[in-house]
């Protein structure tokens, strides 16, 4: 087994109404007086409302709208290092991404406001890059830590129910995930204690979100603070983060990322956004496990939270078999982590598992409807 280096959180980490507040005592203490905040256009609209006690006059705002890109991140780190003593980024998971990364090359403490709750970008000491033509090219993990995270709900709440549904399922997938990767990686070995610590931030999620998830997109849609929001903020990025954070790469993606990189081959799925393909890779990768069980648990509460559970949702044909065939083969390039998993994956049983769950929703679907009726 390779060594575990934990990179289990941020320095200082704050969830609650009022968190942002305290902006200025945080800044402070942390000796910073010299700041850049690095944001979207809506994401500072909403944080706004919510620092108007702290005294920006002397900061720089630098809106930004396209990917995270190593030419970008090196020219903000050029730019900001003799100027500033911190960045702050306002966003989403890019923005976020892009703060950590003029951070740590600029040797700035990284402060990050996130405004959605749809990834865990804002716990992971890591960025995601893209080329300039905004397609994947590879992740950094950092070695040094965020300094600080502030998490006001009511932004959350107030903001597009889409992207809190996105997160669900994207962190859902810690569990079954994680789950994949130590029967493989772990078939005769007890866990090491780092490990464990992850698996069981990964139980969390899990717990949380199938208890709460359905009471947060109400809150969400409602535009309501609750409690039950908050846990699922909360799992999205603090417990979604512990995963990985603890368990290194025994706590990251198999196969249902890899079913999320298949979809993105075709058209039908571009609208959808990237926790929506990962949920329903979770269903396939299941499949491939044969653990139609737990799908059929899973089935309604995808059903209820309007979460896509086959292809139809995607407006995708199963009987087209040149759409399934470009989802196939980018789903199993060799570089694919569907290939961690214990069970051989080919495109024959690929297919099959497409299939079957296809079949298996519409009866789970169809006897949920008849107990209703009777």
């Amino acid at each position: 087994m390779d060594a575990i280096t934990v990179q289990g959180a941020p320095m200082q980490y704050e969830c609650g109404q009022g968190a942002l507040g305290k902006l200025p005592i945080y800044l402070q203490a942390l000796q910073v007086e010299r700041v850049t905040v690095i944001h979207g256009k809506t994401a500072l609209q909403a944080a706004q409302p919510f620092l108007t006690n702290v005294k920006t006059e002397n900061w720089e705002f630098i809106e930004l709208t396209g990917p995270c890109t190593e030419e970008l991140t090196d020219k903000l780190a050029s730019e900001l290092q003799r100027v500033s003593d911190a960045v702050i980024g306002i966003g989403g998971g890019t923005i976020l991404d892009i703060a950590k990364a003029v951070g740590f090359k600029a040797k700035l403490k990284t402060v990050l406001i996130p405004t959605l709750a749809s990834t865990c970008a804002a716990w992971t000491p890591l960025s995601v890059f893209y080329n300039q033509a905004g397609e994947f090219s590879h992740y950094t993990i950092f070695p040094t830590a965020t300094a600080l995270v502030l998490i006001e709900p009511e932004i959350i709440a107030n903001g597009p129910v889409e992207y809190l549904r996105a997160g669900i399922g994207d962190t859902l997938a810690k569990f079954y995930e994680a789950e994949a990767l130590l029967q493989s990686f772990f078939k005769n070995e007890s866990l090491p204690v780092a490990v464990r610590v992850g698996r069981e931030a990964a139980v969390l999620c899990k717990q949380i979100l199938l208890d709460d998830g359905r009471e947060a997109i109400r809150s969400c849609e409602n535009q309501l603070v609750t409690a039950g929001l908050v846990r699922v903020i909360e799992a999205n990025i603090l417990a979604g983060g512990m995963v990985g954070g603890f368990a290194g790469k025994y706590g990251r993606v198999a196969g249902a990322h890899s079913i999320h990189n298949g979809l993105t081959a075709v058209k039908e799925s571009h609208s959808f956004l990237h926790g929506e393909k990962v949920a329903y890779g979770i269903l396939v990768q299941l499949a491939i496990e044969d653990n139609w069980k737990e799908i059929e648990q899973l089935i309604p509460f995808y059903a209820e939270t309007k979460l896509p559970y086959r292809l139809k949702e995607f407006s995708i044909d199963p009987e087209n078999k040149e759409v399934l065939a470009l989802i196939i083969d980018k789903a199993l390039r060799e570089t694919e982590s569907i290939h961690f998993m214990k069970q051989p994956v080919s495109g024959h049983s690929l297919l099959e598992a497409i299939l079957r769950l296809e079949k298996f929703s519409e009866a789970i679907l169809n006897l949920s409807f008849t107990k209703k009726l009777s």
